[in-house]
């Protein structure tokens, strides 16, 4: 008995926003493989592609998938330069994430998704709009205001002829 192949995909991606958009596919691309498609793709733009020998090394990739690459810089930041890294990993250490706890959070997360992969949305937060603009002034307060002025005025000219 004969299978039927599976359909084939082709991305359709304007050249001008193809470099911006290349990190999506990689998302889309795996729940259309699981859903029956044939996606022909490259490993050419994937972390761990080394273009020099024309090899892909899964591990590299692996490892930026698990955000080893950033665990990697946050230690050096933390080794060389404090301030930066509290600047640039300021959630990080305000949620306690180390950088030897970073594969670990990672593959809690991958596990929790992947155990319910259903994505479930947060209420909307009211927000209170700010206002910019100052109110109109009452014809009253334009008045005691222009009154303050002159008495203002009144008195910086009457220090001038003291001095």
């Amino acid at each position: 008995m004969l299978l039927p192949l599976p359909l084939r995909a082709e991305w359709q991606v304007l050249a001008a926003r193809e470099a911006a958009v290349r990190r999506g596919p990689q998302l889309t691309e795996q729940g259309a493989v699981d859903g029956g498609l044939s996606i022909p793709h490259s490993t050419k733009w994937i972390p761990g592609y080394d273009s020099e020998s024309k090899e892909f090394s899964a591990e590299v990739h692996r490892k930026h998938i698990m955000r080893q690459n950033v665990a990697d810089y946050m230690g050096y930041l933390i080794e060389e330069d404090e301030d930066a890294c509290k600047k640039q990993f300021s959630q990080y250490i305000k949620n306690n994430v180390t950088p030897d706890m970073m594969e670990e959070m990672y593959k809690t997360a991958h596990a929790a998704i992947q155990e319910n992969p259903v994505y479930e949305k947060k209420p909307k937060k009211e927000v209170k709009k700010k206002r910019w603009n100052r109110p109109k002034m009452s014809l009253a307060q334009k008045k005691d205001r222009v009154a303050q002025k002159k008495a203002s005025f009144l008195r910086a000219q009457e220090r001038a002829d003291e001095s």
